[in-house]
């Protein structure tokens, strides 16, 4: 199995010798079991023994949810046995206690044994670790494509730390513009009916409802969920007003707080914060949505993916960036006159994202730049401005890499 790597392959290879368990979560179809069997891979180049498990398995998932003990002398049975022992379980969040079966292997048996898991998401993870695995474990998120992981997956071997010239520009763009219009999902990169690959997406995101968040987050509602999805994708990029969405659902602000926290955690939906030193004119403590993958953002606002606009490109520009820096590392500006610029990251780079920026477009940087001299300004746009204000930069939306 030829296996492209990914962005955080060598993160994870660099705690190869901690003894922690390795934990991947992140929504259905990213590559966590990929990543898992990469995993294995390395495991085994280094002299281990390596195997995979899925609790997906009925027969596998009746064995771990019968305790450490039962799970060891299955191993055993299956000639394997602890010492240089490394094992990849994946899906362990249909298990029923798997906090508890962790915490036993890892406080009893680290010595002998190497462990990695997967699950579908934080929430289904949080949710069933009832027992803290602080201190014993390695948590890593695992996110559709970056566009630099994308153009590998298309056999590219193009130098991202250099400037490129229009010609590679040209290709790039046509790759940025498909990640955009359809999405992330690393098993659809290959797929090129685009009518194909809607379906397969719309079936991912049918066995998300019915799976994940009915029976982990005990959705009483579901068709009220799905229009809050809907709703959610309608307002990607704006203010996020709680109220007026329970009002518009007729759904209590409870439950649309509950519902949006549910998405979040599934790895659907990130609510954006707000950066202010200057409370009186720095205004909102409204957050603005964005959704963690643009093709479930496309199909969530019709039947079909269409051709991207300047809602796709704001979006793909925060997939982006929230793979590069995190939710930590990412904010926008808005003030009391409604000024407000896209994105702030690590409070050193400010970035407006246009479709087609004009140099008028960057007045809000101006202001942002006056009030905070230290940020670096940019204009992410699909086509370059004819000038730009002394101290405004200009960049593509595939060049991010080269600013943050």
């Amino acid at each position: 199995m030829d296996i492209v790597p990914r962005s955080y392959f060598p993160l994870i290879q660099q705690s190869s010798s901690r003894s922690e368990i390795l934990v991947l979560q992140g929504t259905r179809q990213t590559g966590k079991s990929t990543t898992l069997q990469w995993w294995l891979d390395q495991e085994k180049a280094r002299g281990r023994v390596g195997v995979y498990l899925d609790a997906e398995d009925p027969a596998v998932l009746e064995v771990l949810n019968d305790g450490v003990e039962p799970f060891l002398k299955y191993l055993a049975a299956m000639g394997y046995q602890k010492g240089h022992l490394s094992v990849a379980l994946d899906e362990v969040q249909y298990m029923e206690d798997p906090a508890r079966f962790l915490k036993l292997l890892y406080d009893h048996h680290r010595e002998g044994l190497k462990l990695a898991v997967s699950g579908s998401s934080s929430f289904a993870l949080k949710s069933k670790f009832r027992e803290s695995l602080v201190g014993r474990t390695l948590p890593f998120e695992v996110f559709g494509l970056t566009f630099e992981e994308r153009v590998r997956f298309e056999g590219k071997p193009w130098d991202f730390s250099v400037p490129w010239p229009e010609a590679l520009q040209d290709q790039a763009r046509l790759f940025f513009q498909d990640l955009a219009e359809t999405g992330s999902y690393p098993g659809l990169v290959g797929v090129q009916d685009r009518n194909l690959k809607a379906r397969l997406l719309r079936q991912i995101l049918q066995t998300y409802v019915q799976n994940d968040v009915r029976e982990l987050g005990r959705v009483r509602y579901p068709d009220r969920f799905e229009a809050l999805v809907k709703v959610l994708a309608a307002q990607a990029g704006n203010l996020l007003q709680t109220s007026e969405i329970a009002n518009t659902l007729r759904m209590a602000r409870e439950t649309v707080e509950e519902y949006l926290y549910l998405l979040e955690q599934t790895y659907v939906v990130q609510r954006l914060r707000p950066f202010f030193h200057n409370l009186r004119s720095e205004l909102t403590k409204a957050p603005k949505i964005y959704f963690e993958d643009n093709g479930l953002l496309a199909l969530s606002r019709g039947r079909t993916f269409v051709p991207m606009d300047g809602a796709l490109l704001e979006n793909a520009v925060f997939t982006e960036l929230r793979k590069r820096v995190g939710m930590e590392g990412l904010r926008f500006w808005r003030t009391t006159e409604g000024q407000e610029v896209d994105f702030l990251v690590n409070e050193e780079v400010a970035i407006e994202v246009k479709r087609q920026p004009l140099a008028s477009d960057t007045k809000h940087l101006k202001k942002l730049k006056s009030v905070y001299p230290h940020f670096r300004c940019l204009v992410c746009g699909w086509e370059a401005p004819r000038d730009l204000p002394e101290g405004i930069e200009f960049c593509y939306p595939w060049e991010l890499h080269r600013f943050v």
